[in-house]
């Protein structure tokens, strides 16, 4: 196997609401957009995180904003 391939396979296995059950306000976050963000709530259903953006390569204008993100925009943890 490919090690693109064995990447792309410990990002899906990160990525899954399991992950999200318990992961703490404070983490730093991925985003599969290329942003970076810090999780800033969590409702604990492993779906949604609440997070602010703390780096947008694409748009600077969305630093410091906040967005609410389904676990499959996430590409994974930091």
């Amino acid at each position: 196997m490919m090690a693109s391939d064995e990447q792309n396979q410990t990002s899906a296995a990160v990525n899954t609401p399991t992950t999200f059950l318990q992961l703490p306000e404070g983490s730093k976050v991925e985003l599969q957009r290329g942003a970076q963000a810090e999780v800033v709530g969590n409702p604990g259903d492993g779906a949604w995180l609440l997070v602010r953006i703390i780096d947008d390569p694409d748009d600077p204008s969305a630093v410091g904003s906040e967005e609410l993100v389904f676990f499959t925009d996430v590409k994974g943890t930091r």
